[in-house]
């Protein structure tokens, strides 16, 4: 069974101004991968009371963050197709474009509400309110989407994460 592709990113800020710090995405099999992203140049917005929810330091977007081209690179190869779900639609395209800009590259994906693959509205119902009330890490979306689409159509709900292959090898 090949399952769709579900993308989440973590931000600096709510700000239009923020900037990428985490990004998490499902491969074709179920795994997920995630990795930290290191700040490009003028990427300085930054809101030091997420940092106490999501734990992740500027300084450690640097010393353990990826680049946004080991990024793009990895996020490509591992895709089968170029649609992506996600929760938030337009956050996470203008935060994926922040990734590609700064790769001087055009975006080459598309993103989707992830909802629109549900018919159970209580599913649904379940998933917003995990999504959007307990500040998930976007790893943690990821698999929360991905059990809500596994469970609309009868798959297991069995998912392994990895971290991905550059931030393995650090």
């Amino acid at each position: 069974m090949a399952y769709p592709h579900f993308i989440a990113i973590d931000s600096s800020s709510y700000e239009e101004e923020a900037h990428p710090i985490a990004i998490a995405w499902s491969l074709a099999d179920g795994r997920i991968k995630t990795t930290l992203i290191q700040p490009d140049d003028g990427w300085e917005d930054w809101d030091y009371a997420l940092e106490d929810i999501h734990g992740i330091s500027q300084d450690t977007l640097y010393q353990r963050g990826e680049t946004t081209w080991a990024i793009v690179r990895e996020l490509e190869n591992d895709l089968d197709q170029t649609y992506l779900m996600t929760e938030e639609e337009e956050r996470t395209e203008m935060l994926l474009g922040k990734i590609y800009e700064a790769c001087n590259r055009e975006l080459s994906l598309e993103v989707g509400d992830y909802s629109e693959e549900i018919s159970d509205r209580e599913s649904i119902s379940e998933a917003t309110d995990a999504l959007f009330h307990q500040q998930l890490a976007c790893d943690e979306r990821v698999l929360v989407m991905l059990q809500t689409w596994a469970r609309e159509h009868g798959e297991s709900v069995v998912f392994d994460e990895e971290e991905s292959d550059e931030e393995s090898d650090s």
